[in-house]
């Protein structure tokens, strides 16, 4: 009996040392940025105009997230936050403030504090980046798609200097989606050329009809130390048949 006690015991004492911290989450990066989406982004499930998205991207622990808020450190606002599924695009959890409400500068401007407490009362705190730069980005121009309907190389013009603030890094992400709800490809790595290639095995035949291609221009603040500086962005949409010239 002794024995078994003893054996029960290490087993337990086991446990906890190969996994002392299994219930944690952990947030990966915090965001605050302007965002722009045109008229004809509506149908497929997002606001026209210009709006803001505060949030963050968290790799879950062992416990349901039941607290998520945003603060503003500089004006006092507070949103709550939920989590959004938009498809295969993210592997890891999104929370913001949905829907993304329209851009005030007097309440958005400043420093967000994103906090997260889950059902076991653990908590995760951190900082955005100091949002104040929220100037409209244009819209990319001139989107094509080339080579393999199924691996497209997809092309666009790059912004000019000038048609941003100075401060700006400019860089890019493609995504592909059918809807808001529907985004199964974006970009891994930001870029600051115009072009990305999608690799095989994304698309499929009978997604071709009614696939869009998403540009995002992101503006990242180059006077900020903070490990993910963007402060404005700007959304083109286009039909990935029409990219083809069909």
């Amino acid at each position: 009996m002794r024995k078994l006690i003893l054996v029960s015991l290490s087993l337990v004492i086991a446990l906890g040392i190969v996994n002392p911290c299994a219930y944690a989450m952990k947030i990966k990066y915090t965001f605050a940025f302007a965002d722009r989406f045109p008229d004809e982004a509506a149908p497929l499930g997002f606001t026209p105009g210009n709006s803001v998205q505060v949030g963050a991207v968290v790799k879950a622990g062992d416990f349901t997230i039941t607290e998520a808020t945003a603060t503003n450190l500089d004006t006092g606002v507070v949103l709550n936050l939920v989590q959004r599924n938009i498809g295969a695009a993210y592997t890891n959890l999104l929370f913001l403030h949905w829907p993304f409400p329209p851009l005030d500068p007097d309440k958005h401007k400043g420093v967000w504090e994103i906090r997260f407490r889950d059902e076991k009362g653990n908590e995760a705190v951190a900082k955005s980046h100091r949002l104040d730069k929220v100037g409209e980005l244009p819209y990319v121009e001139n989107i094509k798609a080339s080579g393999s309907r199924f691996a497209p190389i997809i092309t666009w013009t790059a912004l000019k200097e000038g048609d941003y603030p100075p401060e700006c890094k400019i860089k890019y992400r493609v995504r592909l989606l059918k809807n808001n709800g529907n985004q199964f490809y974006k970009t891994k790595k930001l870029s600051s050329e115009p072009k990305d290639e999608i690799p095989k095995g994304i698309l499929k035949y009978e997604d071709i009809p009614d696939t869009y291609i998403r540009i995002e221009t992101q503006c990242w603040d180059s006077e900020s130390d903070h490990p993910v500086p963007v402060e404005t962005k700007s959304e083109t949409f286009r039909p990935l048949v029409e990219a083809f010239g069909q």
